[in-house]
């Protein structure tokens, strides 16, 4: 039995027994009286004295310990609540510092499994295809059961130029599927924006940064200097960040009223956060909110104050639903522990941790169909796309029809959006990804139609 198994049985055995020894306690004498806390101690010494003299293999006070913290916080089914040994609170500092590779992905536990909250736009997650509410079974052909989070975070982030294979369940999927994703630094640029057809100001945001709230403070007096007649903010892929930074972006469109509340098991502790009258920026134009399920805690903070609010339409698909306040807590011996103590509520009181937000207006994105991804594989490995464009130069109607043409001819098939965003992607390669894509974004696409009709 490996070392890291036995450390599993002991945390979750010793865990459990702290957890639930009240329970067992009533049940087994009959009294609903709880053992004391001189009994309980009792009892883990028990436990510790058997472990250390009878368990097959030797286990030091340290492990067990350990063990029996990780085992007590498990319990809670809370994946943000966790103990941090001192190499893992010292990995919490440096992805704080963000010296560091890694793949660009937001990760959480989730039902027990690792799960993609949302991969970061323009990251090598992105462009590998990894997709919110993505299950990683295995990274580098490690199983991710029964794996803490820190410990995932750490073995994805790693020496920038160096290759990590994780292994996905995704819905819909009958198979198992495998990526290999090259580590990069991840540098983001926070803020995007374009004027669209009709003066309308795009804006996208795709991260809660402390320099976001400056960043896109800039973009949007620039965007009033250019009389735009309504703005579309897209937090779709967003996966959060800073609570200061969710509270001024929301206030810059909404004048007065609360923007999100904190609240906890002490009440002393909860806060309102209200607008500033004087902070609003754009508090009149027309607005839309663009968001998905790989929108999460910063986004679905804006999203639903915007939306409690009246104060524009949340066009996209239900947010993610992370919505809890942690604090890290420094500990002895160079640990630590990370503590769930709020949840985040919406101006209309609804919480958003696990339920998420739902759109005004519903519009899925378009995607692959199985058979689609079946082909496209086949068409990458045997590299008749990378051939067909070297010798086709334009992307163009003409030469959509060919690629259609070549492909039937041996005996693959693609969907029309399929089609296009393949051939697409292949003359994109090595071209700067454009701010907007209006031939394959219908979320997009819709949001500019629904503006359209409230600046007419």
């Amino acid at each position: 039995m490996n070392l890291r198994h036995k450390r599993n049985l002991l945390g979750l055995g010793v865990g459990l027994l702290l957890f639930f020894i009240g329970t067992y306690g009533s049940l087994a004498t009959g009294s609903k009286e709880e053992i004391s806390e001189e009994g309980l101690q009792e009892l883990f010494n028990m436990v510790r004295y058997q472990l250390r003299n009878e368990y097959v293999d030797p286990i030091s006070n340290q492990e067990i310990m350990f063990g029996a913290i990780r085992g007590m916080l498990q319990a809670l089914d809370d994946p943000h609540t966790r103990f941090m040994t001192p190499d893992e609170y010292n990995e919490l500092q440096v992805e704080t510092r963000g010296n560091f590779g890694g793949l660009g992905i937001e990760v959480s536990i989730r039902d027990n499994v690792l799960t993609v909250i949302s991969p970061i736009e323009d990251t090598p997650a992105y462009r590998a295809g990894i997709k919110p509410n993505d299950k990683i079974i295995e990274i580098n052909k490690r199983p991710t059961r029964d794996m803490t989070l820190t410990e995932a975070v750490k073995l994805l982030r790693g020496t920038p130029g160096t290759s990590v294979n994780i292994s996905v369940v995704r819905e819909g999927e009958d198979e198992v599927l495998y990526f290999d994703i090259v580590r990069e630094i991840i540098k983001i640029q926070v803020v995007n924006s374009e004027i669209l057809e009709g003066n309308i100001g795009y804006v996208r945001l795709k991260q809660f940064s402390n320099t976001a709230p400056d960043d896109l403070k800039k973009v949007l007096q620039n965007l009033l200097n250019k009389k735009v007649k309504g703005i579309i903010l897209d937090l779709r892929w967003n996966p959060g960040g800073l609570l200061d930074a969710a509270v001024k972006v929301a206030n810059f469109f909404i004048k007065e009223g609360e923007i999100v509340s904190t609240r906890g098991r002490r009440s002393e502790l909860d806060r309102v956060f209200r607008a500033n009258p004087r902070d609003a920026i754009v508090p009149d134009l027309p607005l839309i909110v663009l968001a998905n399920e790989g929108s999460a805690s910063a986004s679905e903070i804006v999203t639903g104050a915007v939306k409690d609010h009246k104060r524009g339409l949340f066009i996209g698909t239900k947010t993610f639903g992370k919505g809890s306040v942690q604090n890290v807590i420094p500990l002895m011996y160079n640990t630590a522990m990370a503590i769930t103590i709020q949840k985040y509520y919406t101006p209309a009181g609804h919480s958003i941790h696990k339920t998420g937000i739902k759109p005004d207006i519903e519009v899925q994105p378009l995607d692959f169909t199985r058979e689609d991804r079946r082909h496209y594989r086949e068409i990458r490995e045997k590299n008749i796309v990378q051939d067909f464009v070297k010798q086709h130069p334009l992307y163009n109607n003409e030469s959509i029809a060919k690629f259609k043409k070549l492909i039937e001819s041996k005996g693959l098939g693609l969907s029309d959006y399929a089609l296009r965003r393949t051939l697409r992607e292949e003359y994109d390669k090595n071209k700067m990804r454009p701010v907007v894509d209006l031939e394959f974004d219908v979320q997009l696409q819709r949001a500019i139609s629904e503006m359209k009709k409230r600046i007419s």
